[in-house]
């Protein structure tokens, strides 16, 4: 039982107000020896779709078309991509999963570390090679894209709770910084797609699952194709009741509730000799937050919430509508891509110290435009564009009085206006090879008026600050063999602070924090993919970045639970990315295995007086692991898997850590029974299947030794597809 206090009855009470460095051959070397072992079973992490298109398969095995993305801008061969890039099709994302968790999705993506807090009022934190590691809520530095539409705001913060990963068919992962390609606070990239049309006129489908902890979800939807327009529409209802006790009911009621309610909606149809598709989007989320633990208290059986967070009421509400616009024409002359898009945001945010009222519009166009020329070297791809976006706060910060609104301690208006010139090509090189060159221009202007009244100082007092950045990229595919290709790329990073960030200032004053820069730095890679027959594949990556005034988190004790933000000097990333996909004995049994190796370093850093030279970053898990083993013979599927997590670094001076774990899970299901018009696909899930006590998210640099927020232990989840 949740002991959310009632609010009211539409559960929302919002009122809306008027350089590449040496050392990386050595990374790519040591990552070559760790892959060494499995080199001759033909190992790697590359979809099933990328399978050569002239290959002769197994009669039992069916061939798939070659798989190309799109998240490099240009409609690209995954095999050929001169960067390090992931995908996640539809059986991946939905196949015995409940679609609630972010996590579900992208597990086993080398790179990407999902600390799933399993607390929709901060949300999943997602970082890609250490990019995003420092967020307390939301996502920051990984850029978001939802059907070609930005879920990242100009400020570089995105969020996710609108996107419905129940009718997404795909996911695109760009592990690695792409500022040339999407500007500001892209670390990384992951861009998502919905699931396509029917193609009959009418395809209906439900699914209805229930766990523990009151977990419930229900979704409706709908598709089809209309004559030339196809359309889908989505309608998803969660709960959950969450597992974090409330301390003051002697384990009887929890706390950590959420409700979440969502449609989606998209159509396309042919238009001027191209393709037009809308998008809408609209959520509501009403969703507790029962905060971290300090040491003392993490390894409670009864995991319970933190006392203060409960007594201040700490949660959220939301209200969101998102709307866009995409058309897209290729061939014919020029190939063009016009996208336009609008938010409206409202948020109720108690936290601890604060009550945060926020109420934000945004909106933006991007065009692009370009072709294939034929020169004499070959054929030479270009493409050229300019990206415009406004964002614009009306912040209101109250005392928090035992989860009341008490009184009125920061008034301002927040504006971002962002600029963005792009320029990219891709050049043919010798024995089949690419070169891909990208150059972009960004300005990002933040300016806030602060409205509130202070002692001795102008009430209509404003704040301004301009961020530039010049962010070139360099990309290179080879192929080696045809079952062999090298790739390598070196750009640069650029990442503004948010608006959020710049206003929470540690004196108190309104405005922005005129002491707070963007983060910058250089990034390199390079890269091996394999193939060893039709089914096995396998990649290496290794990389270094080097980041100047790297925006880090921490808290003070006039404010718990409020995130304030500093710059420390220098800091360096180094890693290696193995990922391993191998089709077993002709039959329909796969194993997929994954490691992730990340050093993440600060090399100058001082604070107050101590320096922290050689400290690990926190937040990241320097090791990351995952195996799983999945049979897939025709009439049901099931799947075995284990995550090893190594221990993280909670604070600057890596004086405590959350503890490593490794966590089991195994899911199944039938794949298609067909009842009269009916098609069912019952699944059934169990996570953390040992029962293991685990940290599964960390807040960093907390005050008071509040670092740990510990998961939920082994949890079972059923549910049920029915196809109409």
């Amino acid at each position: 039982m949740s002991s959310r206090p009632d609010s009211g009855a539409s559960g929302l009470d919002i009122q809306p107000r008027s350089h590449l460095r040496p050392g990386v051959g050595t990374l790519l070397l040591v990552a070559l020896v760790l892959a060494g072992p499995f080199a001759p079973v033909a190992l790697a992490a590359q979809p099933p779709g990328t399978v050569p298109a002239d290959t002769i398969l197994p009669s039992d095995t069916i061939p798939l078309d070659p798989l190309e993305v799109t998240v490099l801008r240009v409609l690209t061969p995954l095999s050929a991509a001169p960067m390090a890039v992931s995908v996640r099709d539809e059986e991946a994302l939905r196949s015995g999963r409940s679609g609630t968790f972010l996590e579900e999705a992208l597990q086993g993506l080398p790179g990407v570390q999902v600390q799933n807090r399993f607390n929709p009022a901060v949300g999943e934190r997602v970082s890609i090679r250490g990019f995003g590691a420092r967020a307390q809520f939301g996502v920051r530095g990984v850029r978001v894209v939802v059907d070609g539409i930005p879920a990242t705001l100009p400020d570089g913060q995105s969020t996710l709770e609108h996107i419905d990963l129940g009718s997404i068919g795909r996911v695109e992962a760009l592990r690695g910084p792409a500022s040339a390609l999407f500007g500001n606070a892209s670390g990384g990239v992951l861009s998502f797609h919905t699931a396509a049309p029917a193609a009959e006129p009418v395809k209906a489908e439900a699914e209805v699952m229930a766990g523990s902890h009151g977990h419930r979800k229900g979704q409706i939807t709908a598709s089809g194709t209309l004559g030339e327009t196809g359309y889908l529409v989505s309608l998803s209802q969660l709960a959950w009741d969450g597992y974090r006790t409330d301390p003051g009911s002697d384990g009887q009621d929890t706390y950590g509730a959420a409700d979440r309610r969502g449609l989606n909606a998209r159509a396309l149809r042919p238009l001027g000799g191209g393709e037009l598709s809308l998008t809408l989007n609209l959520m509501e989320l009403d969703a507790e937050n029962p905060g971290s633990l300090p040491a003392d208290m993490r390894d409670d059986d009864d995991r319970p919430a933190w006392g203060f967070n409960i007594v201040q009421g700490a949660s959220k509400e939301v209200r969101q509508g998102q709307a866009g616009a995409r058309w897209v024409r290729q061939g014919g002359g020029l190939d063009w891509d016009l996208s336009l898009f609008a938010v409206r945001r409202e948020v109720v945010n108690p936290i601890p110290s604060d009550i945060i009222d926020l109420s934000r519009q945004a909106g933006g166009l991007r065009l692009q435009t370009g072709r294939l020329e034929s020169t004499l070297w070959g054929p030479f791809r270009w493409y050229a564009g300019v990206e415009a976006e406004l964002q614009q706060d009306d912040r209101l910060n109250f005392g928090n009085a035992q989860g009341q609104k008490g009184d009125l301690t920061l008034d301002q208006a927040e504006r971002v206006r962002s600029l963005g010139l792009f320029l990219q090509g891709v050049l043919p090189l010798p024995l089949d090879g690419e070169l891909m060159a990208g150059l972009r221009l960004d300005r990002h202007d933040f300016r806030a008026r602060d409205r509130f009244p202070r002692d001795g100082a102008d009430p209509s007092g404003t704040g301004q600050r301009s961020m530039d950045a010049l962010s070139p990229s360099l990309g290179a595919h080879l192929p080696l063999s045809d079952r062999l290709d090298l790739f390598a790329s070196v750009g640069t990073v650029f990442e503004t602070p948010s608006t959020t960030e710049l206003a929470n200032r540690p004196d108190g004053a309104g405005g922005f924090n005129p002491e707070l820069d963007p983060q910058r730095g250089v990034s390199g890679e390079v890269g091996l993919r394999g193939r060893l027959g039709p089914t096995s594949s396998w990649e290496v990556t290794a990389y270094r970045t080097h980041l100047r005034n790297e925006l880090v988190p921490f808290e003070v004790p006039d404010a718990p639970g409020r995130t304030f933000f500093r710059n420390a000097g220098s800091s360096r990333y180094q890693g290696a990315e193995i990922t391993v996909s191998m089709g077993l004995w002709e039959r329909p049994l796969r194993t997929d295995l994954s490691y992730t190796w990340t050093d993440a370093r600060f090399r100058s850093f001082e604070l107050d007086g101590e320096a922290l030279d050689g400290n690990r970053v926190p937040g990241l898990a320097p090791h990351r692991g995952r195996a799983a083993v999945r049979w897939t013979p025709e009439l049901f599927f099931a799947e075995l898997s284990a995550t090893y997590s190594h221990r993280i670094p909670v604070n600057d001076d890596n004086s405590q850590h959350a503890p490593s774990h490794t966590l089991a899970e195994l899911r199944g299901g039938v794949r298609g029974l067909d009842v009269g018009s009916l098609r069912l696909e019952p699944w059934l899930a169990v996570t953390n299947l040992l029962d293991r006590q685990h940290i599964t998210s960390v807040t960093v640099n907390a005050f008071g030794g509040r670092f740990y927020e510990p998961g939920p232990g082994r949890t079972l989840q059923v549910g049920v597809r029915a196809g109409f």
